[in-house]
C-alpha cells in the first residue's frame, strides 16, 4: 500500500548557488531557497504552515535557528508544524503531519555559509565538548569512516581500487550536471584517486565529501494543494527514520553486523509502506559521504549482499545506463556538501521523476528511492521513497 494513500507530495524545489566560502549568511541563503521553492510550487509565504529545519553543526552550540526564527522569516504566519530533523531529512514526518490534517503545506530547508565542518573549522574551535567526543581532539569524521572502511576492506577482501570506482562514477555524473561544484574539472580515474593525497588510511583526499556552502529547500503539500501547483506533483509513497548508536564516540561489537543497522531497518519499513520491490527503483541518491558510506548503502538498503558491493559498483549497475543509476548529480562527493545535503539527495531524485536532469536525465524514470544517514557511520539513517503520477 502506497505511503498514506498517497496523502501528500514534492511539489518544489530549489537549490541556491554552491560553492566554497560564499559571502552569504546562512540565514539569507535559508530565506532564498524557501522562496525559490515556493515559486517553483507555484505558491507563496502565505500558504506555508509547517517547517521543517535539518539540525547541523551549528545545532553545537552555534546558530540553529528557532521556530520563532522561521515564523518570524515566513512573514509572521503561526506555524502549525515545526521539526527539527537530523540526518535523515524528515520528508517523511511532513508527510505524515499533512495527512493528519496538521498542515497543508511544509517547507524543509537547509543553508550554511561561513562554517568549515571539518578539524580546521569554527565548530572544533568553539564548541565544549565531551571528553570522549572525536572533535575535541581534531578526529571528527574521516577516522571513523577510515576505521570502518578499514575493517570492511580486512572482513570482505574490498581493496582501495575498488572503493575508488565510486567517485570515479560519480564524478563522471557530476561533468553532465553544470551546477555541480567538480563537474567542470572532469572525469577520475581510479589513479587519480589513489594518487590524491592520504586523509586517514585509507581514505584519500578523492574518496571525501567535499565542504561546502549552499541552501536548499523542497515544499511538500496535501494532495489536494499539489494538484493544483506549478509542477507535476511527486508523490511520497514510503518513507522512514531510524536510530542505533551514538554520535562518533564508541564503537559497537561487531561493527559491521550481519543483521543490518538502522539503514537496514529505514530500508524494509520504506520498501513495505511503497509496496514495491528494490528491482522497482529506477533512480536513486544515496549518501555518499565517503566511497565506502556509498558501498554500505547499497548493502543496508537490500541492494546486494554484505561485502558484494564493490563488485555491484564494477558490474555497472550504479552507472547511467545502469539497471539503478545513482548519485546521477554527483553525490556528495562531485556535486556538494552544504553541511546538511539530506535535501539534496531528494531534490535531485524529484529533477529525475519530473525528466528534468537534462544530460543525466534517467529515461523513463518514476519510482525513485533518496536515502541519508549520518552520526557514528550508519548510526542516524533516514529514507524517503518517491513516485510520478
Amino acid at each position: 500500500m502506497a505511503f498514506l494513500h498517497r496523502s501528500a507530495a514534492v511539489v518544489g524545489i530549489y537549490t541556491s548557488e554552491q560553492g566554497r566560502f560564499l559571502k552569504r549568511s546562512s540565514t539569507s541563503l535559508q530565506i532564498e531557497a524557501i522562496k525559490g521553492a515556493l515559486d517553483d510550487a507555484g505558491l507563496g509565504l502565505d500558504d506555508v504552515d509547517g517547517i521543517v529545519a535539518p539540525i547541523t553543526m551549528e545545532a553545537a552550540g552555534l546558530k540553529l535557528p528557532s521556530p520563532q526564527h522561521w515564523a518570524a522569516q515566513l512573514g509572521g504566519k503561526a506555524l502549525t508544524y515545526t521539526d527539527s530533523a537530523g540526518g535523515h531529512l524528515g520528508a517523511q514526518k511532513a508527510a505524515a503531519a499533512i495527512a493528519a490534517g496538521f498542515a497543508k503545506v511544509i517547507v524543509l530547508v537547509h543553508g550554511k555559509a561561513d562554517l568549515e565542518i571539518g578539524p580546521r573549522g569554527k565548530l572544533n574551535q568553539t564548541v565544549h565538548a565531551d571528553p570522549w567526543e572525536s572533535m575535541a581532539w581534531g578526529g571528527y569524521m574521516a577516522p571513523w569512516y577510515a576505521m570502518w572502511a578499514k575493517r570492511y576492506m580486512h572482513e570482505f577482501g574490498v581493496t582501495s581500487e575498488d572503493m575508488a570506482q565510486v567517485p570515479v562514477i560519480h564524478r563522471h555524473h557530476a561533468t553532465l550536471n553544470p551546477a555541480s561544484l567538480m563537474g567542470s574539472r572532469g572525469d577520475l580515474t581510479a589513479e587519480n584517486v589513489l594518487d590524491s593525497r592520504m586523509i586517514a588510511d585509507p581514505l584519500h583526499l578523492l574518496d571525501c565529501a567535499l565542504d561546502n556552502d549552499g541552501g536548499w529547500a523542497i515544499v511538500i503539500a496535501s494532495a489536494d494543494v499539489a494538484r493544483d501547483c506549478r509542477r507535476e506533483p511527486i508523490w511520497i509513497i514510503g518513507g522512514a527514520e531510524a536510530v542505533d548508536s551514538d554520535l562518533y564516540m564508541t564503537i559497537d561489537a561487531p561493527w559491521i553486523r550481519r543483521e543490518g543497522s538502522a539503514a537496514r531497518k529505514v530500508g524494509e519499513i520504506a520498501f513495505a509502506q511503497a509496496g514495491i520491490t528494490r528491482d522497482d527503483v529506477d533512480v536513486a541518491n544515496l549518501y555518499d559521504c565517503f566511497s565506502i558510506t556509498f558501498l554500505r548503502d547499497l548493502e543496508e538498503l537490500g541492494f546486494c549482499e554484505l561485502g558484494e558491493a564493490a563488485h555491484y559498483v564494477r558490474a555497472g549497475h550504479t552507472r547511467l545506463g545502469g539497471s539503478m543509476p545513482c548519485n546521477t548529480d554527483g553525490g556528495l562527493l562531485s556535486n556538494s556538501h552544504n553541511g546538511n545535503p539530506t535535501g539534496m539527495m531528494a531534490i535531485e531524485v524529484v529533477r529525475q521523476l519530473r525528466g528534468e536532469a537534462g544530460a543525466r536525465q534517467v529515461p523513463d524514470a518514476r519510482i525513485g528511492l533518496a536515502f541519508s544517514q549520518g552520526a557514528a557511520v550508519h548510526g542516524v539513517c533516514g529514507t524517503v521513497v518517491l513516485a510520478k503520477d
